[in-house]
């Protein structure tokens, strides 16, 4: 099923088969360190399951995404939660206004975006983060080549995939295919230039694969 936000079915079909752990978003907030005192903004926000983990935590706590049906879900889930926004825009149409962020945090989204658009993205919004905020990337990031060497490593790649998914390999395998060759996973050394460009240094690359992993950007 290709990636289309607008669907419903779409929305249905990846919370269904790619619905993060509590845990796993727990990971994410040690790694931020995020505290009562931050401002944290999520990009891609889907459902809201981070936001609601870290809107518990932080002052404020804003998401955006794209899809109607994924605000829709976060801001059901966020309602009467002081501090804590949704808001429906494209990445690149989002501007942060006078908005302030300690901390951001994105997973698996940005890699919707051409590297060009990555890196205009990131000059929007990087004005909103003082010098220390700490930004978490979890996406489809190449860590041991680049995208253009993807041919190359392509069966390193469904190797490390089917790994990597296990018993659930084969019912994400059409999904994580289309992504590979249709999206805009870049490598780390890419992501790297971009956050510096942006003003941010990335301090720490966590590997899961060669094909996914975090990326931690501080701004200087």
């Amino acid at each position: 099923m290709d990636g289309n936000w607008n669907d419903e079915k779409y929305s249905e079909h990846y919370n269904r088969l790619y619905a993060t752990t509590a845990e796993e978003f727990g990971s994410c907030l040690k790694l931020l360190r995020l505290s009562a005192e931050d401002s944290i903004i999520d990009i891609g926000c889907g459902n809201g399951d981070f936001l609601l983990l870290a809107s518990g935590i932080a002052r404020t706590a804003l998401g955006v995404d794209i899809s109607e049906d994924q605000v829709a879900q976060a801001r059901k889930k966020l309602a009467g939660r002081p501090g804590a926004e949704v808001v429906l825009s494209s990445f690149l149409d989002f501007r942060p206004g006078g908005r302030f962020f300690s901390k951001g945090f994105s997973r698996k989204a940005l890699h919707h975006l051409k590297d060009p658009e990555k890196e205009t993205f990131l000059m929007n919004i990087a004005p909103a983060f003082r010098q220390g905020a700490v930004f978490l990337l979890e996406d489809g990031i190449y860590f041991e080549f680049s995208r253009s060497e993807l041919d190359r490593n392509w069966d390193r790649l469904m190797a490390d995939a089917a790994a990597y998914y296990g018993d659930s390999w084969e019912m994400k395998k059409k999904d994580l295919i289309h992504s590979f060759r249709e999206e805009f996973a870049a490598s780390a050394d890419e992501w790297t230039r971009i956050f510096d460009k942006a003003g941010f240094s990335v301090t720490d690359r966590m590997p899961k694969n060669s094909f996914y992993g975090t990326l931690i950007a501080v701004k200087r």
